[in-house]
C-alpha cells in the first residue's frame, strides 16, 4: 500500500556563526531530504527566524559569536517554543557543558560530525524530545530507527521492519513488512551509505542498481530473483556474486 508523498520534509533551523560549517550542514541535510527553514549566523538573526519561521527542530551552536549565547537560545526553544533542539559544540569544558545541560537539549552534536552522525543525531533528538528523555553529552547516536514527516506528523519507523528499498529518481521508496510504503527524500545511495546505521548496514544487500533488500526477509532465491514476503526482486548479473556470498549460496 503506497502512502502519498509526505506533505513536506522535516524542517530544520540552523543557528551557527561559522558560515562554512553552516553551509556544509545545509548541503548535507538537503541531500538527506530535510528542509532548511533558515540559517542564522548571529543572535539577532536567530531571534528573527525563531519568531518568523515554523520548523520541527533546531541545530544550535553553543559558542555563538564568541559567547555562550547559544545556551540562552536553547533555553528559549525549550521554555517558550517547546521545540526540540540539538546543541552543536566543539567545547569540552565541564562548566560550559553543565550550563548547557540546564537548557535541556534533545541531543548534542560534537564537531566535526560526519553526515551519518548528523543524520542519526537528528533522529535521536526527535525521539528524546518525543519521549521526554534527557539527553546526555556522550550519548550514542546510532539510532536503529528514523522519522519521516507525513500529514504534518513525525512518524517513527524501525529499520528492522524495512524489507525493500527502491530508487525513484531522487527518492528512496521503502517497503515495510506490513507492505506499507513511504518515500524518503534522499537517493538510494545516500540512504544505504549514511542513513542506515553503521551497525545495521550489513543487514542489507543491493540486488540491482535500483533495489536493496534486508537479508532477514529473504525467503528464497529462484534463479535470478530474490523472494520476500512482500515482493520479488530481480538480481542483476553484476550483483549476483555478492548476493550469493552474502546469502551463502553455493555454486
Amino acid at each position: 500500500m503506497m502512502n502519498q508523498l509526505p506533505e513536506q520534509p522535516i524542517q530544520i533551523l540552523i543557528i551557527e556563526d561559522d558560515p562554512i560549517s553552516a553551509e556544509s550542514m545545509v548541503l548535507t541535510l538537503e541531500e538527506f531530504g530535510f528542509g532548511i527553514k533558515g540559517v542564522a549566523h548571529s543572535v539577532e538573526t536567530a531571534l528573527v527566524l525563531l519568531n518568523r519561521e515554523s520548523f520541527d527542530i533546531a541545530l544550535v551552536d553553543i559558542d555563538l559569536n564568541g559567547s555562550r549565547s547559544g545556551i540562552e537560545i536553547g533555553i528559549m526553544l525549550h521554555n517558550l517554543y517547546h521545540l526540540p533542539f540539538i546543541f552543536i559544540t566543539g567545547i569540552s569544558d565541564n562548566a560550559i557543558i553543565a550550563e548547557a545541560v540546564k537548557a535541556k537539549p534533545a541531543a548534542y552534536l560534537q564537531k566535526p560530525a560526519s553526515p551519518a552522525t548528523l543524520f542519526a543525531c537528528i533522529q535521536t533528538a526527535i525521539q528524546n524530545f518525543d519521549t521526554r528523555k534527557e539527553a546526555t553529552y556522550k550519548q550514542h547516536n546510532d539510532a536503529d530507527f528514523f522519522f519521516i514527516k507525513t500529514r504534518n506528523k513525525l512518524k517513527r519507523i524501525e529499520w528492522k521492519d524495512v524489507v525493500v528499498l527502491r530508487s525513484a529518481d531522487n527518492y528512496t521508496i521503502i517497503t515495510l513488512v506490513d507492505k506499507t510504503e513511504y518515500y524518503l527524500r534522499s537517493s538510494l545511495a545516500m540512504t544505504l551509505k549514511f542513513q542506515i546505521p553503521a551497525q545495521l548496514q550489513t543487514n542489507f544487500i543491493q540486488a540491482n542498481r535500483g533495489e536493496a533488500v534486508q537479508l532477514s526477509f529473504v525467503t528464497e532465491v529462484i534463479e535470478e530473483e530474490i523472494i520476500t514476503s512482500v515482493k520479488k526482486i530481480t538480481i542483476s548479473p553484476s550483483y549476483m556474486k555478492e548476493v550469493k556470498q552474502r546469502l551463502k549460496i553455493l555454486g
